[in-house]
């Protein structure tokens, strides 16, 4: 599809004023109810404690965590190092996103010097800012929706779907993306695209756009934190003088950080945890699970808040084992899965697999190539090398 990758048609599109819908938030405090507390859960993402760097930047494909700082870029899955490569030390962003010819995902970062770069599965990373059609930009972050990318450029936002770039000149602060909708804060209020159309609504000062899964759209100024819903912007915390400085969706949660201090806003409640955990270059990232990524010092923390934390050993099969069980395993051993009749064993919770963790280090390990292996061959389901090495990370003796 050489029009795509060529980008031979290019649409630049300024706005500077226009919008589809105003309207003034309802900014009343009394409304807001306090947060609950919230209990962070250490995740367990690197038990074999790899030696990573300085991070700076972070992405997740399937079960692969890819990590960006002073040694390159490292894909690590259940914390053991598959690829390599140091050839680019110094990241501003990462993410997994659509390939510029749109039939793939792949991972990209964007370096010091603003370009954009993909992660190849082996090799150095090579520079494809030229096709997203940014090869004169200086690209500060990306973020990735369903079907294009969209890119904080100096001057404003750039967003390619691989044939198109579209440019709006406004002075962006930051940009979300859930599904086909895009989302920027330019500091006076929140605009929000989809497909050719464009809206916004008006909250002043405001910084900071996130997403949660189900495609509620928060939003933040340097002392609140609003849902804005269609036209309507509602304050959900007030932060009073304290300093709301991040942002980012993570599966069904909205995080946040206020002066060190980390929250999350689920399902219309806001809960804050306290006593100053997080250094003020802290920097957040989302992961699919609903866990968040925090890049502060050089160091990669990956957290999740619940009423109680998780043990170590249910946070390693929650984050590289869950997943290969939702994708493999469930269609026999879960109870809504179609072969649930004939296996009779439910996997479905960590309590299961751990009471059976011999068993499944036996069957899947060292029985893997035998006809006694699981899945077994009759099934017609196979764990790839990846997913197989994950089980054995967490069952092994």
């Amino acid at each position: 599809m050489p029009a795509r990758t060529t980008l031979a048609s290019l649409l630049v599109l300024v706005a500077a004023s226009g919008a589809a819908c105003w309207s003034t938030p309802e900014d009343g405090a009394a409304s807001v109810e306090p947060p609950m507390p919230l209990v962070l859960s250490p995740v367990a993402w690197n038990p074999s404690s790899v030696d990573v760097g300085t991070v700076q930047a972070v992405a997740e494909s399937n079960v692969s965590v890819f990590v960006f700082g002073s040694k390159g870029v490292q894909e690590l899955t259940s914390g053991a190092v598959v690829s390599s490569d140091d050839a680019v030390t110094d990241w501003r962003s990462a993410v997994a996103a659509p390939s510029a010819d749109g039939l793939s995902t792949w991972i990209v970062g964007v370096d010091s010097h603003g370009h954009v770069l993909r992660v190849p599965v082996n090799g150095a990373p090579d520079d494809v800012s030229a096709r997203y059609g940014l090869a004169t930009d200086d690209v500060q972050s990306v973020v990735a929706a369903t079907s294009r990318v969209a890119f904080l450029v100096n001057g404003g936002l750039a967003m390619t779907d691989g044939a198109h770039v579209v440019r709006y000149v406004t002075p962006a602060r930051a940009v979300a993306a859930n599904g086909d909708l895009v989302a920027l804060a330019d500091g006076g209020a929140v605009r929000l695209f989809t497909g050719d159309k464009q809206s916004q609504v008006a909250l002043a000062g405001v910084e900071l756009v996130a997403f949660d899964g189900a495609g509620a759209l928060m939003a933040a100024t340097a002392h609140a934190l609003y849902r804005v819903n269609g036209s309507s912007v509602a304050k959900v915390y007030d932060a009073g003088s304290r300093t709301i400085h991040g942002l980012v969706g993570a599966g069904s949660n909205v995080w946040f950080i206020v002066d060190g201090d980390l929250g999350r806003w689920h399902e219309g409640q806001v809960a804050l945890a306290t006593g100053g955990t997080l250094a003020p270059d802290a920097r957040l990232a989302g992961s699919a699970s609903g866990d968040v990524w925090v890049v502060s010092n050089g160091q990669l923390l990956r957290l999740g808040g619940g009423a109680a934390a998780m043990s170590p050993d249910e946070a390693t099969w929650t984050n590289t084992v869950e997943p290969v069980h939702a994708a493999v395993c469930s269609k026999c051993h879960s109870p809504s899965g179609s072969g649930m009749d004939s296996s009779r064993i439910d996997l479905s919770t960590y309590a299961a697999w751990s009471a059976r963790k011999p068993s499944v280090y036996r069957r899947v390990v060292t029985n893997a190539a035998t006809p006694a292996q699981m899945p077994p061959p009759s099934s017609g389901l196979a764990l790839t090398d990846a997913q197989r090495a994950a089980v054995e990370a967490w069952s092994k003796p």
